[in-house]
């Protein structure tokens, strides 16, 4: 997992603050051999879309803070299965 100690802290202590879970660190930033790449973070959950889109946007806001401007993508789980959720439960790893 590329990311520093901080970094994953900033990042759980955050997903518990606005969505009471720890994120989970799917693509690229798995691979410890890679290099680059952005941040992609699973959020299982059950909420509507109304309240995963107003604590997203809490969650993206405070990520940028505390981590500066990377490439942060965040995928909430949603009643709409797509490809991109199942790969971040099938590999994704808490961060």
């Amino acid at each position: 997992m590329r990311l520093t100690e901080q970094q994953r802290n900033r990042i759980r202590e955050a997903g518990l603050r606005h969505f009471g879970v720890v994120p989970y660190l799917f693509g690229s930033r798995l691979d410890d051999t890679g290099r680059g790449g952005d941040i992609d973070l699973f959020i299982p959950g059950n909420w509507s879309t109304e309240e995963a889109v107003h604590r997203r946007l809490r969650f993206c806001a405070e990520l940028r803070r505390c981590l500066g401007d990377q490439k942060i993508d965040v995928v909430v789980e949603n009643k709409k299965s797509s490809s991109i959720q199942s790969q971040a439960k099938l590999y994704g790893e808490p961060v």
